[in-house]
């Protein structure tokens, strides 16, 4: 593995998130990540920048097509890091509950499946709030 890092800053619209896969997959391959981790960081980053493309923009103030989300990753040590920024309405998706995986398919809330893939495929996560900014923070161990 090689240490750096790369920052993607693209459109917030939906058909640039193949873009984003396409430049992690690159930067993997550059500094020699572990496929494993690679894969789970690039699938919590669909599952998540969908998200915020989907629902962080609706309703917002803003004009969704005229702003950028902001990827960064890096490699430092025996750890994978990507940090996702966005201009989308204020939200902390660690304060969404973990969905009820045991209750019948008729009696479960819509939503959350996304949430539980992502928290189940990395090591750490961590939101703030930086001004008009969600800034969420993922941490997956290199083996």
């Amino acid at each position: 593995m090689h240490e750096g890092s790369i920052t993607i800053r693209l459109p917030v619209q939906v058909d640039e998130i193949e873009k984003l896969n396409v430049l992690v997959r690159r930067f993997g391959e550059l500094h020699d990540i572990p496929s494993r981790a690679l894969y789970a960081v690039n699938l919590a980053l669909d599952e998540l920048v969908t998200n915020t493309i989907v629902h962080g923009y609706k309703g917002h103030a803003g004009n969704a097509a005229a702003e950028e989300f902001e990827v960064r990753i890096d490699v430092a040590g025996t750890e994978l890091r990507a940090e996702l920024r966005d201009g989308g309405r204020a939200f902390n998706p660690l304060e969404v509950p973990a969905p009820d995986l045991h209750a019948p398919l008729h009696a479960r809330e819509v939503g959350g499946l996304g949430l539980h893939l992502v928290r189940s495929l990395m090591d750490r996560l961590e939101y703030r709030r930086e001004a008009t900014k969600n800034v969420l923070t993922l941490a997956k161990r290199i083996r």
